[in-house]
């Protein structure tokens, strides 16, 4: 698994729409915005979900933020999961992570717009292969 993390002053998303502008926005203040990348070999290790578990919090502790986004993004990596699979995995860090954070998760399979204001200190960028 790969995690793409980054600590946004904003963060707005709509869905990618060609034939509209009309799409309604779903905006945020001062959160983690986490691209998850689930690879093959994620699928049978549920010690994954943990890690990034973990990894999101210390981050959102550090950026003192308690809100986090979870985006899919099949992207950072060659080895890919099947999308049932990355959905299950991202699914099942939001729910661990809802536990301790206001945790969003951008509905899945679809494409999006978005806009992102990241911070600039070097913990506002951090990526992590799990």
């Amino acid at each position: 698994m790969k995690l793409l993390m980054f600590h946004t002053k904003s963060f707005w998303y709509k869905p990618y729409s060609p034939n509209s502008s009309e799409t309604e926005k779903t905006s945020f203040e001062n959160c983690l915005v986490i691209f998850i990348h689930a690879e093959e070999t994620n699928k049978d290790n549920s010690d994954v979900v943990d890690k990034a578990v973990g990894n999101i919090k210390w981050l959102a502790n550090k950026n003192k933020t308690n809100t986090v986004i979870l985006h899919s993004f099949a992207h950072l990596s060659n080895s890919k999961s099947d999308p049932e699979t990355a959905n299950n995995i991202i699914q099942k860090i939001g729910e661990e992570l809802d536990k301790n954070l206001s945790t969003h998760l951008v509905p899945f399979g679809q494409f999006y717009e978005f806009s992102a204001h990241v911070f600039g200190p070097s913990l506002a960028k951090v990526f992590k292969d799990l």
